[in-house]
């Protein structure tokens, strides 16, 4: 399990020295963050206030060296994404308290916990073209960790420790999902950068207007339909885990208008739709197994991605709103 940080304003003042953003008037611990340790700052210089997050790393990215270049590739396609703030120096990477930190600006807005279609459709489209924007970005991005392997892996650690009813589920769709990533037409799926993780606590909102999109510790080289998987099995499920089919037809549609899904993506969407939920289920179930009693320890329910797996497993879920008169497919 990472270690939270916890700074104080000896350690950020010294910090932010490096940087020519001013001095320090004020810091919070951020929230959400359960992989990294977050603070919301505030600088002051001239007697204009700034507001930055200083990211703390407690583990490595997945992006691994490609996390820097890839933000600033986000930025300078107009994505709401912030970049990594430079030092005096010129380095992206700043260390505190013996850990690797990062500071990029403040972006508006806030997090929804229910969305509405129109916040849907602009989720939508973001997604669309980050896909785009990021299809050549002339470096190197690790492939995505959670594959085949992966999945048998995360089985085998935690399927001795859980109820019987659980540890069929788990197993039945692990060989549903390796069958999926094992098929001939998963090589025709469209792939490049993924952002992994894009749930409702890494995106921002002011009313219908997408502001802000954070924390690609989790970006990599993956299939593009497994990110807006990701995305409608958070943004678009009830509490109950049960898909909501009217807030994924206004995602999936609007991301369709950008970046059209092709018909191997349509017709291996509802296995996708598993294959992100299962993934999140092992990881977070991963982490529970591993708190060791602490109750102090940071981690989400992972109960939620079980409902889900519950709701996906088996289910067929249909995208024949995708096919419309004057609609480009590729």
């Amino acid at each position: 399990m990472p270690t939270v940080s916890l700074l104080d304003a000896d350690a950020l003042e010294k910090l932010l020295s490096r940087y020519d953003v001013g001095h320090l008037r004020d810091h919070r611990p951020a929230s959400h963050g359960i992989e990294n340790s977050n603070y919301f700052v505030t600088t002051s210089r001239d007697g204009v206030l700034s507001g930055w997050v200083l990211t703390v790393l407690e583990q490595p990215s997945n992006a691994g060296s490609s996390y820097v270049p890839l933000l600033d590739l986000c930025h300078e396609a107009c994505l709401p994404v912030a970049p990594v703030i430079r030092n005096v120096g010129g380095d992206a990477v700043e260390w505190i308290e013996g850990k690797k930190a990062m500071l990029a600006p403040m972006l508006p807005g806030a997090h929804v916990d229910n969305p509405s279609a129109n916040q849907l459709k602009s989720l939508g489209g973001f997604i669309g073209n980050f896909h785009r924007a990021t299809r050549a970005p002339g470096f190197e991005v690790p492939a995505y960790p959670r594959d085949a392997r992966w999945l048998r892996d995360r089985e085998t650690e935690v399927r001795r420790r859980m109820p019987a009813a659980d540890a069929r589920l788990v197993s039945g769709a692990v060989e549903r999902v390796v069958e999926l990533l094992g098929g001939d037409e998963v090589a025709e799926l469209p792939s490049g950068l993924v952002h992994g993780d894009l749930f409702r606590d890494n995106v921002l909102f002011d009313g219908p207007r997408l502001t802000g999109v954070i924390d690609f510790h989790h970006a990599a080289r993956g299939y593009h339909v497994y990110d807006v998987a990701v995305a409608v099995n958070d943004w678009c499920s009830d509490p109950g885990g049960v898909l909501d089919r009217a807030r994924a037809a206004a995602l999936i549609d609007a991301y369709h208008r950008v970046r059209p899904l092709n018909h191997v993506e349509t017709d291996l969407f509802a296995g996708f739709l598993l294959y992100a939920a299962l993934t999140f289920w092992l990881s977070r179930l991963t982490v529970a197994l591993k708190r060791d009693g602490n109750p102090a320890s940071r981690f989400k329910d992972p109960d939620e991605f079980r409902d889900i797996v519950i709701d996906r497993n088996g289910k067929s879920v249909r995208l024949d709103f995708l096919d419309r008169p004057g609609r480009v497919q590729r």
